[in-house]
């Protein structure tokens, strides 16, 4: 049973709500747990463009712990920021790019229309990047024991649907 923060729900559809107009999706394990696969949760992620992130700014302005700004690591770089909805840190990254394992930066991650899709959660649409997308995320971070565990519930889903329909 995955295991998320209290007013998790709560914190998701207040984003999806306040962000509408944007261009984002959650990612990471808020992603996974909102499409069904067993993760714990500590943080909420938010993948989106450069605008969207900016934007971000103002419209989680009295939430906001971090301005969104660029930053570069060396192992991502993005137009990241920090804010704190209901206690739950949430983190903001726009055009995010991971340097794998061979030091090559990713293209970056976008919230685009192909990599993300929209899970229906207490009556609210709500944009989260496609287990596809984590997987390839995981795979760039080199995060191989998340990648394996989300791999084998995938499998495990899809034999699940497999006989229901026989």
């Amino acid at each position: 049973m995955s295991k998320t923060p209290s007013k998790f729900i709560e914190s998701i559809i207040f984003l999806s709500k306040r962000l509408k107009n944007t261009t984002f999706a959650f990612r990471g394990t808020t992603s996974l747990v909102i499409q069904g696969i067993d993760m714990n949760v500590d943080d909420i992620d938010i993948l989106c463009n450069k605008k969207a992130a900016s934007q971000a700014n103002k419209l989680l302005h009295d939430y906001c712990v971090v301005k969104v700004s660029y930053k570069e690591s060396d192992k991502f770089k993005s137009y990241y920021g920090k804010f704190k909805i209901n206690g739950i840190q949430v983190e903001v990254m726009g055009e995010w790019q991971i340097r794998d394992s061979k030091g090559n930066w990713s293209d970056p991650f976008n919230a685009s229309k192909d990599t993300i899709t929209f899970i229906q959660t207490k009556g609210q649409l709500v944009p989260v990047t496609r287990i596809e997308t984590e997987l390839k995320m995981f795979s760039l971070m080199g995060r191989w024991n998340a990648f394996h565990k989300i791999k084998k519930q995938v499998t495990q889903m899809q034999g699940t649907k497999q006989q229901k329909l026989l």
